[in-house]
């Protein structure tokens, strides 16, 4: 038999099979099944494995890492009358490019009154020389929101005060960390979505006027306030302990 006969036998023997293939239900629907199988079985395999840094989570970690503050709103002072109320408001987009790329986990501001003990107030009679009273001290009332909570205080001198948008993470094997993988636990010190938010600060001016004499009055027209705003962050480092002692 020749080349060709063979080659024209072989090619009607595919065609006859074709034929078959195609008239025949039970075969196209075994055919099918044998591919879908063949196709199921490395995706079978690779939804069911392990990944890869499942094996993390038998092993002892503690949490390490770098902290910083960057100044948002520096040392600024504003004079304020009698109940005026100068406001800021931000979102996290107004935060310094620096914060922008670090892990913030706390607000923190200072808010102080700058002008009492013999402050702006002012004296007029002729008998101020000789008694001109007493100076009453100027305060400040203060409001804080943030996405994660609010603060409210008053204050004649100044004090210092925060918000942590992020509460540390509880762990029930502390200070050693097991049951997690780093990845795990990444993700709980991550506070790109804490941040995330309207930041209103009000301060309220509060001006008292000394008590006048009989020759002399006393005046206050307003309170000078300085104050500032800071951000607190923290890159944690995820380090397995080898059985060292931490202290």
């Amino acid at each position: 038999m020749t080349d060709t006969e063979n080659a024209a036998l072989e090619s009607t023997g595919l065609a006859r099979m074709f034929d078959v293939y195609k008239r025949n239900r039970p075969i196209q629907i075994a055919s099918v099944v044998f591919v879908v199988a063949l196709i199921s079985i490395p995706i079978h395999s690779y939804l069911t494995a392990p990944p890869a840094d499942e094996y993390q989570r038998e092993l002892e970690y503690i949490v390490d890492g770098e902290y910083g503050v960057i100044a948002w709103i520096a040392e600024t002072t504003v004079e304020l009358s009698d109940g005026e109320v100068f406001s800021l408001t931000f979102t996290e987009q107004d935060f310094p490019d620096e914060a922008k790329n670090s892990n913030v986990f706390s607000v923190d501001f200072y808010v102080g009154v700058l002008d009492n003990n013999e402050d702006n107030e002012e004296t007029n009679g002729l008998g101020c020389a000789a008694d001109p009273g007493e100076d009453a001290l100027d305060a400040v009332s203060f409001s804080v929101s943030t996405p994660a909570g609010s603060l409210d205080f008053e204050t004649q001198t100044g004090e210092y005060q925060y918000i942590q948008l992020m509460e540390y993470p509880e762990f029930d094997t502390y200070p050693f960390i097991t049951g997690y993988t780093v990845a795990e636990i990444e993700e709980m010190f991550d506070t790109s979505d804490e941040v995330v938010g309207e930041y209103a600060f009000d301060y309220t001016g509060i001006v008292e006027s000394g008590d006048s004499t009989f020759q002399c009055e006393r005046q206050d027209s307003s309170v000078t306030i300085e104050y500032m705003i800071e951000l607190w962050w923290f890159e944690p480092a995820i380090l397995e302990w080898n059985g060292d002692d931490l202290f």
